[in-house]
């Protein structure tokens, strides 16, 4: 299971400031000053970001009530994920991190210069969502040329899949520590701009509206 980290960057500025919870437009007329630390952070970040990602396809061995029984006696449970996957003829478990290089140099900032701060924790937001989204375009690519479909992504933390649940699962599945990501036991991965989800591949798979499943939904401003 080699690591992708041909990953083309493509965030913007407004990307940033969705990034921090904010509505780009109305910032560019009302807060100058937020979009010039954007703009620094573009500048100064980008070359702090160092994407990897771990994906692991694993065959469905059976479908019970409540559980998607793998290989290598591995399982999904919850209702959300046994719904949504059913048909599966397989998982891709996938874990994405743009490092921790970012992250600290944002650490360190906030006393001194709170405002770059904050809009290189919004690139870090940008960045790791833009990395997702790429994993999840090469998994569909690849299932079509097999004439397979792809579900929506499924992330630890979304309604019926909780944190505590999904995230042991899915680091059964991929070794985090192979791209320099761990769990704490909360469920929280560090370093903190990482994701982890997991895709169903199959003959008609669920889709549903992504922003449901996101993981960044709470504080994401790239949808209306």
């Amino acid at each position: 299971m080699a690591p992708w980290n041909d990953f083309e960057l493509s965030v913007e500025v407004s990307d940033i400031l969705r990034g921090q919870g904010a509505d780009p437009e109305k910032i560019r007329n009302r807060r100058p000053t937020l979009v010039n630390a954007a703009e620094r952070a573009h500048a100064q970040g980008l070359p702090l970001i160092h994407p990897i990602a771990l994906v692991r396809e694993v065959p469905v061995i059976k479908h019970t009530h409540g559980s998607i029984l793998l290989d290598d006696s591995a399982s999904l449970t919850g209702p959300l994920v046994t719904a949504h996957l059913a048909g599966a003829q397989s998982i891709s478990a996938v874990l994405v991190t743009i490092g921790a290089e970012l992250e600290e140099s944002s650490t360190l900032l906030f006393k001194t210069d709170p405002l770059l701060a904050l809009a290189l924790d919004g690139l870090g937001n940008a960045a790791v969502e833009h990395i997702g989204q790429q994993v999840c375009r090469r998994i569909g690519e690849q299932a079509q040329r097999n004439g397979l479909t792809v579900s929506t992504p499924l992330s630890p933390g979304e309604p019926d899949w909780p944190v505590e649940v999904g995230q042991p699962q899915i680091f059964t599945l991929v070794d985090g520590a192979n791209v320099g990501i761990r769990v704490t036991p909360s469920g929280m991965m560090i370093p903190k701009k990482s994701i982890s989800f997991v895709v169903g591949i199959g003959q008609e798979m669920s889709r549903i509206e992504p922003c449901f499943v996101c993981s960044l939904r709470e504080s994401c401003r790239y949808h209306d």
